[in-house]
């Protein structure tokens, strides 16, 4: 997909592309039972997850955190898994976003 071309050229103009980053999807459910459902099942596929209450109030967020090397192919195909994931109960793939890590020998940036 073309957002994640564009994102994976994002990370690696600010961080060290080749290097394992901390990845972090977005997933939204109708309910609390099906968060559960869709986090239970990320869990089997090695993901760490968080449910919680969503900023709407209404739906639920689940949180999925994975460590991977941000790929097209990766990131491609992991987005088309968790959009059927979702499909089953209704809800909706919101996205992802991945921590910067520095390239080596550059010294760490302070915000």
């Amino acid at each position: 997909m073309s957002d994640d071309r564009q994102a994976i050229r994002e990370i690696a103009a600010v961080s060290d592309g080749d290097a394992i980053h901390t990845i972090l999807h977005y997933l939204y459910a109708p309910s609390s039972e099906a968060a559960g459902k869709i986090a239970k099942e990320l869990r089997q596929r090695g993901f760490e997850t968080e449910e919680r209450l969503g900023g709407d109030g209404v739906n639920w967020l689940v949180l999925a955190r994975h460590e991977a090397v941000p790929t097209e192919e990766l990131m491609t195909s992991t987005r088309r898994s968790m959009e059927a994931l979702m499909a089953k109960v209704g809800g909706e793939y919101d996205g992802w976003e991945a921590d910067v890590r520095q390239r080596s020998g550059d010294a760490p940036s302070r915000h």
